[in-house]
């Protein structure tokens, strides 16, 4: 950290212990308590009792990072990397492996899952979700597939929003800043006679460093509500939708600098709870997401001037990217509580996945994937020091057909209060998505049939025949130590993971009419991790917080240092917040060790394995935000200065090498009942 880091550092220690008023520290304050999480194996547990280590997220520490983006909230946790690809595609990956499309990471909103299933990924910014309304987030670190399934290989994110009831009345927030940052935000809440509803509005418009492909914006809309039907009923409804543009691609490959992309996105989710008594419940969960994409990509310039040079021009069709997805799912779980000692979870799914692409897949029609999953868990308490965890997921899908199992073992030692140990070992697999099986990507000649038959005149990249999932076999231990006197909580876990038949593009010889190769995807290696990461949260002094994470991770390949080279071997993160002086202050500092991201578009032959760049992060953050009461409610007024140290390296985009600079913005924001 540099010197100017520390310096602030230290003026904010400094100012924290002179502001804070000489109150006893309160055992119900979060950061004294072992936070309760439920993602681990569905069952409700304390931290340092559940079978994985989980980082939660509160609503306190997304607003005192400052961020305006969900995926930038990511960089909290231990391991995360973030990058942009584009004003419009971040993208957030853990323990490296730093794709563009990365596929190794569940993300659920409310239990529903929000990935791409034609890519793998997450479309972030096509989640209609407004930080605001967000309660916590809890993010699995190790894999979850016992209790997620296929594409948990690395870890699960879990976002819980708030209940209707938590947002009674309404809200108007209004943000502007550097780089054309403009945001609008709006939320009204209303209490009915059985339950609650809210419906909220976003409106955003920003450019990541003020170049070209780094303009986007978009609109969201949001429903919740919560009813209560009859005794022991509870009943969640849930709607929203995106409508976005943005310069650079959804699709992959980014050629030209007017390559431009529009998509729409939408969902509906319907959750039944019913509660039995005596520790007894069971959920059922009806869910549909949907994403379209516009999207036009000339073939890069290079080649286009090179052909029509040729004393008998030629000319190239663009590439047509467009394509829809929809994700419908039901889920039914049914959780047992009632004896003391042994607690247990039981979940059967049934999801069916729909990719229509004709231009960059191997065929004119619908390709789906139908995955049926039954799951357990269970907790046993041995003793009252000593907890069994067992869990596992078998699932089978249609495309490429398999039927695949992920367990889990873990086992926790609580020898006293303070400190608490666990071992787990884990099995998973992860889906590369539609694509990987059917892509047909590939420059047509102009006036052709720009689907099927023609003469091609290169074939850029073909999906494999009979994939295997990439699977991962992972130990772990962990350590955690509570002290409600000290109001202090310490997460360490030591990790070794084998990734094995990963998919890469492998160069084969293929009849085109230009250069005679083809990428074509294959299962060609194994991936080799072993790293240590821990997360503080510390509460020094009754109004004052900190929390830090750090990571270590020893990454080898046997694909030529390709993902060991997109593995950062340190990140850390430090959150710091007290008020001042009546003014809420908080700084946020983010570092990642050099890394090279993977599947690097290039302008002239397609991709490249790694990008030519370098990309490391060196961010210092302040927050400043100040609270007035009025007769119905209260303003909020906040200064976010970004980069205070200077420049962050984000060597992701088309243009190479590009700079994260300083910046910042305002927001007044105004709640009342």
């Amino acid at each position: 950290m540099s010197r100017h880091a520390l310096a602030v550092l230290a003026f904010m220690q400094a100012a924290m212990a002179w502001a804070a008023p000489a109150h006893p520290f309160s055992e119900e304050d979060y950061f004294s308590e072992q936070p309760v999480v439920l993602s681990a194996s569905r069952l409700s547990q304390p931290v340092n009792r559940a079978p994985a280590a989980v980082t939660v997220i509160t609503r306190e520490m997304i607003e005192a990072t400052g961020f305006r983006h969900l995926v930038d909230v990511l960089r909290l946790v231990p391991g995360f990397v973030v990058g942009w690809s584009g004003g419009n595609m971040p993208v957030a990956t853990h323990l490296g492996l730093s794709d563009a499309f990365p596929h190794w990471m569940q993300i659920m909103v409310d239990g529903r899952s929000v990935y791409n299933p034609a890519f793998g990924q997450t479309t972030w910014r096509a989640i209609p979700l407004m930080l605001d309304d967000i309660d916590r987030i809890e993010v699995v670190r190790g894999p979850n597939a016992a209790n997620d399934g296929i594409n948990s290989l690395l870890g699960t994110i879990h976002i819980f929003t708030r209940p209707a009831s938590a947002t009674l009345g309404g809200m108007g927030e209004i943000t502007a800043g550097d780089k054309r940052f403009r945001e609008l935000n709006l939320r009204y809440g209303v209490e009915t006679a059985n339950g609650s509803w809210r419906l909220g509005l976003l409106g955003r418009e920003d450019e990541r460093h003020g170049v070209a492909l780094d303009h986007a914006s978009d609109v969201q809309l949001s429903f919740r509500g919560d009813f209560q039907p009859g005794p022991g009923d509870a009943l969640m409804l849930q709607a929203g939708a995106s409508r976005g543009f943005g310069q650079g691609g959804n699709a992959g490959y980014v050629f030209n600098p007017d390559q431009r992309t529009y998509f729409l996105s939408g969902y509906a989710n319907l959750r039944w709870t019913r509660t039995l008594g005596e520790g007894r419940e069971w959920s059922l969960q009806a869910h549909h997401t949907f994403n379209q994409n516009e999207e036009l990509a000339r073939p890069p310039d290079a080649m286009s001037a090179y052909l029509a040079s040729l004393v008998s021009p030629v000319y190239l069709d663009s590439l047509n990217a467009n394509f829809r997805v929809n994700g419908t799912g039901i889920q039914f779980n049914y959780l047992d509580k009632s004896a003391a000692d042994l607690r247990t979870s039981m979940s059967g799914e049934y999801y069916l996945n729909t990719i229509y692409g004709p231009y960059f897949l191997d065929t004119d029609r619908k390709v789906d994937d139908r995955i049926v999953r039954v799951s357990g868990a269970l907790e046993w308490n041995l003793t009252p020091e000593w907890v069994l965890h067992a869990g596992a997921m078998l699932e089978h899908h249609s495309d490429p057909e398999g039927t695949h199992f992920s367990p889990r073992l873990a086992l926790n030692w609580l020898p006293t209060p303070t400190h608490a140990f666990r071992a787990g070992i884990s099995h998973g697999v992860s889906a590369l998505g539609l694509y990987a099986n059917h892509t047909d990507i590939k420059f047509v000649l102009a006036g052709t049939d720009a689907t099927f038959d023609q003469a091609v005149l290169s074939q850029a990249l073909l999906g494999g025949d009979n994939l295997e999932p990439e699977k991962i076999d992972s130990g772990e231990l962990g350590y955690l130590f509570s002290e409600p006197g000290w109001a202090l909580n310490l997460d360490v876990r030591a990790f070794h993971n084998r990734i094995r038949d990963m998919v890469d593009p492998v160069l084969r010889p293929f009849p085109d009419l230009m250069d005679g190769y083809v990428d074509v995807y294959e299962n060609v290696g194994a991936i080799r991790q072993t790293g240590l990461e821990y997360q503080l949260r510390w509460q020094p002094l009754r109004k004052g917080w900190l929390m830090l994470s750090q990571s270590w991770v020893d990454t080898d390949d046997d694909l030529g240092g390709r993902y060991e080279n997109a593995t950062p071997r340190h990140t850390l993160s430090l959150l710091v917040a007290h008020p001042i002086a009546g003014v809420n202050a908080s700084l946020g500092y983010y570092r990642v060790g050099a890394m090279r991201w993977i599947v690097w578009p290039d302008a002239t032959s397609g991709f490249q394995h790694s990008s030519p760049y370098v990309s490391r992060t060196n961010r210092l953050d302040l927050r400043l935000a100040k609270d007035w009461k009025t007769a119905d409610g209260h303003i909020v007024a906040a200064l976010v200065i970004q980069a205070l140290l200077g420049e962050e390296e984000e060597a992701f985009q088309y243009f190479g090498q590009q700079e994260f600079g300083r910046r910042g913005y305002l927001s007044l924001k105004y709640e009342f009942k």
